[in-house]
């Protein structure tokens, strides 16, 4: 029987598991709370249903309920949840039943692996809600951004009546803005996803994820349009930290019953905790495919090299790390498999004997490893201590080593 080959993996993973109830139970009693302080964040309750989070004719109204944004916050990871399942003040929109489960879900998921989660439900002006988040975690390394609500393809663009090219045909105008994929803000606003990406890169985070549970579907009338405000090029550098994944695929519509975040979850959950960024399309469309649902979601990732590649979400570790954390599991598997199948006192008691051992050597080994390194950063130091007394004049120099000598 192969035992573990390293005891700190199982003491990391006991250990994030504690870590994940204690954090699950104070986002719990913070919810209660703000419930009790304000009526706004009571989940709303709909006698409507939809079974798609498309969008149809827009409103546009201002909105004025968004608070002052707060002081930056030193957090190396933080994420924003964007839940609108009432969308009571337009006429043609219908509201989403699913969404607050799925703010749940993927606040549950974000929490457990150390994010800060701000949840943001019916918000009118979505651009202000994503710039006041960036501002108070401006000094983030990781961001998560997931919106849930009704989204749109544009499919109409606003043109500046001031800027043209005249030509034999007349006048060529030029637009305000590309179309492209928009959420919907509660009273019908749209938001444009380039805009969106463009925010939460301004302050050079390391790693940006951003996840999408709304429509793509285009349709178009004189009253949409999106004011693109972003009119330079991202960078190369940038985007290569950005991560975009989209619920669904290319001008088609996203269940409201069987969501993309509820199959994230339920991936999430089957692949321990904890999944390769680049393998969670792959794996939620498979899921799909066997539930026997069309749907299908796209991302948006750009590789250079191995940037991507390792890389667990939403833990943020490395994939290795999940490797070594599974070759342990395996180990103590085998180990209640052993004592389920009859195993005497005797041969238990063995067993347990053989694991202190190897508990033991391997904490002489991580002790002999640090006195290693240590001895090594004393020689490096030494060695530069020498160099600049190399340098020194003779009688300089002979004084400083004696120095050294007592010193050691």
């Amino acid at each position: 029987m192969t035992l573990p080959v390293n005891i700190k993996p199982i003491k990391n993973a006991i250990a994030n598991s504690y870590r994940k109830t204690k954090t699950k139970c104070q986002n719990r009693i913070m919810k209660i709370k703000n419930r009790m302080k304000s009526s706004s964040d009571v989940e709303p309750l709909f006698s409507r249903n939809d079974s798609g989070r498309g969008s149809k004719n827009k409103t546009n109204k201002v909105d004025e309920s968004n608070a002052a944004p707060t002081s930056t916050l030193n957090v190396l990871r933080a994420a924003l949840i964007i839940l609108i399942p009432d969308y009571s003040e337009c006429e043609d929109l219908s509201d989403l039943n699913g969404v607050n489960a799925d703010g749940d879900k993927m606040e549950e998921m974000l929490t457990a692996h150390d994010f800060t989660v701000e949840i943001k439900r019916n918000v009118v002006d979505i651009e202000q809600v994503v710039k006041d988040f960036c501002k108070k975690y401006r000094k983030a390394e990781t961001l998560h951004l997931h919106f849930s609500g009704h989204g749109v393809d544009n499919a109409t663009v606003e043109i500046d009546p001031n800027r043209y090219i005249m030509n034999k045909l007349g006048k060529t105008f030029a637009a305000i803005s590309p179309a492209g994929d928009s959420m919907v803000g509660s009273h019908g606003d749209l938001y444009a996803v380039h805009d969106l990406t463009y925010e939460l890169m301004e302050n050079k985070p390391d790693k940006v994820v951003v996840t999408l549970d709304c429509c793509r579907n285009s349709r178009g009338c004189n009253k949409e349009f999106v004011r693109l405000k972003h009119k330079r090029k991202m960078s190369a550098s940038r985007q290569q930290n950005l991560a975009v994944i989209y619920g669904t695929s290319d001008l088609h519509t996203a269940s409201d019953s069987n969501t993309f975040t509820q199959q994230l979850y339920k991936v999430y959950q089957k692949e321990g905790l904890a999944l390769p960024l680049l393998e969670i399309v792959r794996k939620i469309n498979k899921s799909w495919k066997d539930c026997g649902i069309k749907q299908i979601c796209k991302d948006d990732i750009v590789e250079v090299g191995e940037n991507w590649k390792n890389y667990m979400w939403p833990s943020g570790k490395n994939l290795e790390d999940k490797a070594n954390i599974n070759k342990a599991c395996n180990g103590l598997k085998e180990i209640d498999e052993t004592v389920e199948t009859g195993t005497s006192d005797l041969d238990m008691k063995a067993l347990l004997m053989q694991m202190n051992e190897r508990i033991s050597k391997l904490e002489d080994e991580n002790k002999m490893l640090k006195s290693k390194i240590e001895v090594t950063d004393i020689g490096q130091t030494m060695k530069g201590k020498l160099n600049e007394m190399s340098k020194m004049p003779a009688k300089v120099r002979k004084m400083s080593f004696r120095i050294a000598q007592n010193a050691f």
